[in-house]
């Protein structure tokens, strides 16, 4: 539907973050969150500075949307007790990313955990119905990823390979906790400064919701966390817990001050994403800078392309030590992108070479017919 127009998938984008937060709402409510809570958790994810925008800006970061989304709804079917509905949720948000994969022992966990707090040992009908029904599902799940040429635990490289260390996670964990918790801790911390609930008219705490957000987050991230390999996309999915923990605390203390505190309160929130706008834009530049560099990398490649022909060879000579570079931008795909985007065809190679390039086996040509040099972010054609 897009072809090669990014503005296209961009939009898109826009609208499965939309629904991302749509889904947390629904979520929510199905966890007796009131529905300016739910509301609330959903903000709390969306303005996360972390990995969202990755998952909107980027292209292929639509993944970690989708499996949000999908993963989400399928929670939501499980916690309103519809168990096929929630298997097939959740293997269609398996299928989207790898870190899905551990979502039914997550519901399940939680299922039992409410069981326990309610001294209710048997679990329920629908529930064994659901954990038949997943199990199943991911058993072909497994069977179709290692048929599909997709990474697994054997054939993944040293890069993506996991690590079930100490190490790995005294590493991975608190980067993680940062991207996951930092905004909804500093919303949290913020609703208390300004309202300063008092502590004896504060509602009990919802428990099951504590029970599943702390599930979530650490079910969501037991995978992601010992890849050598670190990634704020990977926090999109653990921060839906943190998000509906955070405006839980904020639900138990709204009936305990005064409506004047709670029009104020709201009229913050509602200015905190404009007030955050330099912090957004800041984070987001170097991605934009990044593509504002590819556009302009593959206009160049197009005339040289129309003015040589058929297999000209092209060198980019990169600047590593101002960002944007080269390699940042295209790393080891810039020939995809010349073959996605040229015609007719050409040759390119970038000098010096991406940091993966002996990874992904590429070889430099045998011989350059024209060079472009990197110069303060602008291609020059050497003489």
């Amino acid at each position: 539907m897009c072809g090669v127009q990014p503005r296209c998938y961009g939009l898109t984008n826009v609208m499965l973050a939309i629904g991302c937060a749509w889904a947390i709402f629904l979520l929510g409510r199905a966890l007796s969150l009131p529905a300016a809570a739910a509301l609330l958790a959903s903000a709390i994810w969306m303005f996360n500075w972390h990995g969202i925008n990755m998952g909107v800006l980027w292209i292929s970061g639509r993944t970690a949307l989708i499996v949000v989304l999908l993963g989400v709804l399928a929670a939501t079917a499980f916690v309103r007790q519809r168990p096929w509905t929630a298997a097939l949720l959740s293997f269609a948000a398996m299928l989207s990313k790898e870190e899905a994969v551990l979502l039914p022992p997550i519901l399940i966990a939680w299922s039992v955990a409410e069981g326990a707090a309610k001294r209710r040992w048997r679990p329920a009908p629908w529930v064994v119905q659901f954990a038949l029904g997943s199990a199943a599902l991911t058993v072909l799940y497994l069977v179709l990823r290692g048929r599909s040429g997709a990474f697994t635990l054997s054939t993944a490289p040293a890069f993506y390979r996991l690590g079930f260390t100490p190490a790995r996670l005294v590493s991975n964990g608190p980067a993680y906790l940062d991207r996951s918790a930092t905004f909804a801790g500093a919303v949290l911390l913020a609703w208390l400064a300004i309202v300063r609930p008092p502590t004896s008219e504060v509602r009990p705490l919802n428990w099951s919701i504590f029970r599943f957000g702390t599930l979530w987050f650490l079910g969501t991230l037991a995978v992601t966390v010992f890849l050598p390999v670190r990634s704020s996309l990977y926090a999109c999915l653990p921060s839906v817990g943190v998000a509906l923990m955070a405006a839980a605390l904020i639900a138990g203390t709204w009936p305990s001050i005064s409506s004047h505190l709670q029009r104020r309160a709201v009229c913050a929130g509602l200015a905190l994403p404009l007030l955050l706008w330099p912090v957004y834009n800041s984070r987001n530049r170097n991605s934009v800078r990044e593509a504002e560099l590819s556009t302009q990398t593959v206009r160049a490649l197009q005339r040289i392309a129309s003015e040589h022909g058929e297999g000209a060879a092209v060198l980019l000579r990169d600047e590593r030590s101002h960002a944007p570079s080269l390699d940042h931008s295209f790393g080891t795909l810039v020939q995809d992108a010349a073959d996605l985007m040229v015609t007719p065809p050409i040759k390119v190679w970038i000098d010096p070479p991406p940091v993966d390039a002996v990874l992904a086996g590429l070889q430099p040509p045998a011989h350059v017919d024209i060079v472009l040099t990197l110069r303060d972010g602008r291609l020059i054609e050497a003489p």
